[in-house]
């Protein structure tokens, strides 16, 4: 049985009704928002054949129906028109870090904070990784006689310090020194574990200055194979402003306990491909406590270069085109104000999937 022009318009009436309120939905709502010369009895009719189809569900035997993850699935591909974000709601988001642009980090901050307050559901976003990333500038800064500060910026506008504790009295001269050899070596290149090991092939070169090197190149070393993900979430208590979790606690308990969770964000963010926007539905989630939920993912770039994620979780019952729309808006966005911030050019060429 295939999915005829009208059972199309019923499936995605019932879609809309519970986006919006939540409650099993009648054939009576559907045709007073039909508008179609439709008698309630052939309105059942049709109903009944979408749920032998598996795309509704009927929770209590006197209720209306209720759309299934099938339903859903069909309706983010096939059913749902996205529009732009309006120019109103792309000013309101952008307000959220144009007063930060001079750095990476408050960006993304107030862009989680700002896909959160658009969607009402939360957000999650990635920053730019070690691993994702090239060197622009060491620079060793002297605490004291045998104490410095290691700065490393780099080419995503993201920067890491680690504090250098030495065994001998170090001059600032010799600081200099060292931070000039550092930018010879690593400037303009990726932090790979190879190249990062490299180091060890020109110790020679190093001469007395061995001890820095190596707490240096430890430092990024360690940083790549700890697998740090830091995972910045917008709006977690709006989790319990929607009806599944407001009523339901075993469900806002997996929730937040999954969000307490930032090695299964990261691994949740990290399984979808760097495709520009993807959306998962209930039971199409690999994780446990995702089975009743969706999210929607997408990457950010920079340089042409996928540079981290970014996602919105909220209840299967989710409203997939206020998201999609935000989503698309800020992958954009943001991939566009990075480029801008750190003189780069965004281009992107991976395809779209949903």
């Amino acid at each position: 049985m295939e999915l005829n022009e009208r059972k199309r318009k019923i499936l995605r009436t019932i879609i809309d009704d519970y986006i919006s309120s939540a409650m099993p939905v009648g054939s009576k709502t559907i045709a007073e928002q039909l508008g179609m010369r439709l008698s309630s009895a052939t309105i059942r009719n049709e109903m009944s054949e979408l749920e032998e189809l598996g795309y509704l569900e009927q929770p209590h035997t006197s209720a209306g129906r209720i759309p299934s993850d099938k339903a859903y699935r069909i309706y983010v591909d096939q059913l749902l028109e996205i529009a732009s974000l309006s120019a109103e709601d792309a000013e309101y988001i952008k307000g959220y870090y144009d007063e930060r642009m001079h750095e990476t980090q408050g960006i993304l901050e107030g862009a989680a904070k700002a896909i959160s307050n658009a969607t009402d559901y939360v957000s999650l976003i990635m920053p730019p990784q070690l691993k994702s990333v090239a060197i622009k500038h060491i620079q060793l800064v002297p605490v004291s006689e045998r104490a410095a500060l290691a700065v490393v910026v780099t080419d995503a506008g993201i920067i890491k310090d680690t504090p250098v504790l030495l065994d001998a009295n170090v001059t600032p001269a010799q600081l200099e020194d060292a931070s000039h050899l550092l930018n010879k070596i690593f400037a303009g290149r990726r932090i790979t574990e190879n190249s990062v090991l490299q180091v060890s092939d020109i110790y020679n070169e190093i001469q007395g200055q061995r001890e820095i090197f190596t707490q240096i190149t430890d430092f990024l070393t360690s940083r790549l194979n700890s697998g740090h993900r830091e995972i910045l979430i917008g709006g977690a208590a709006k989790l319990l402003a929607h009806p599944e979790y407001a009523t339901d606690l075993d469900a806002a308990r997996n929730m937040l306990q999954l969000l307490d969770s930032k090695e299964q964000l990261r691994d949740i963010l990290l399984e979808q491909p760097d495709m520009e926007v993807r959306v998962r539905i209930g039971a199409e989630n690999h994780n446990a406590n995702m089975q009743d939920c969706s999210i929607v993912t997408a990457t950010y770039r920079l340089g042409g270069r996928v540079m981290g994620r970014l996602g919105v979780i909220g209840p299967v019952r989710m409203n997939y085109g206020r998201v999609l729309q935000v989503i698309k808006y800020m992958s954009a966005s943001l991939s566009e104000v990075l480029s801008s911030i750190n003189g780069v050019d965004g281009k992107k060429d991976d395809k779209e999937e949903r």
